[in-house]
């Protein structure tokens, strides 16, 4: 898993088979004062209840910090997984890096 310093956001390109690193990953980041996190799923290409529990422990971790956390280059199943756990209602699913850069 790397994180990359965007201006004032930190992106982090996920690697499926390191989730359980997430909250390691980005603990510094967001400790020095780091608002914005994407998630960058363009190399994911399936995603297991693990996974999808990680994501969630971040966005519930990051937000009591004031930190935004968003999805990006999420494939169809994924988007298809994120529908079916209503994690729509908590994420945009179509951003690409770019659009969830701006």
């Amino acid at each position: 898993m790397q994180a990359i310093e965007h201006g004032d956001a930190v992106v982090v390109t996920l690697d499926p088979e390191n989730c359980a690193a997430l909250w390691k990953t980005l603990e510094p980041w967001l400790g020095n004062g780091k608002r914005r996190v994407i998630l960058d799923f363009s190399n994911v290409t399936f995603i297991n209840s693990v996974n999808i529990a990680q994501i969630v422990a971040l966005r519930h971790r990051s937000g009591p910090l004031g930190a935004e956390l968003r999805v990006a280059g999420l494939r169809e199943n994924i988007k298809a997984v994120f529908r079916i756990l209503r994690l729509d209602k908590l994420f945009s699913l179509d951003l690409t890096l770019a659009t969830a850069l701006a």
